[in-house]
């Protein structure tokens, strides 16, 4: 599933978040409403979401046998695109 910036998502899971990192990072909330700030590639070449509500320190981690500076992505896998109404009822009369 692709995003773009503006998207609105809910978050459909949660598991094994915050697992790796520093510990004080910001995490999504399951059943939480975000906004996709921006679409991005995480170190292992899928597809990551940053989010207008969550704003987490640029930190070096360790990819593979480098340290890298960024924000740390959500993976997209982890949400859902909301439907707005209007598309709903689209979708509906189709």
């Amino acid at each position: 599933m692709t995003f773009t910036p503006g998207t609105k998502v809910a978050c459909i899971s949660t598991d094994n978040l915050g697992l790796l990192g520093y510990g004080d990072e910001v995490y999504p909330t399951l059943g939480e409403t975000y906004t996709v700030r921006e679409v991005v590639l995480d170190h292992f070449g899928a597809e990551g979401l940053l989010l207008n509500e969550i704003r987490n320190d640029r930190l070096p981690y360790r990819v593979g046998d480098k340290i890298v500076d960024f924000e740390k992505p959500f993976a997209s896998w982890r949400f859902r695109p909301l439907v707005s109404k209007e598309g709903k009822k689209e979708m509906e009369a189709v």
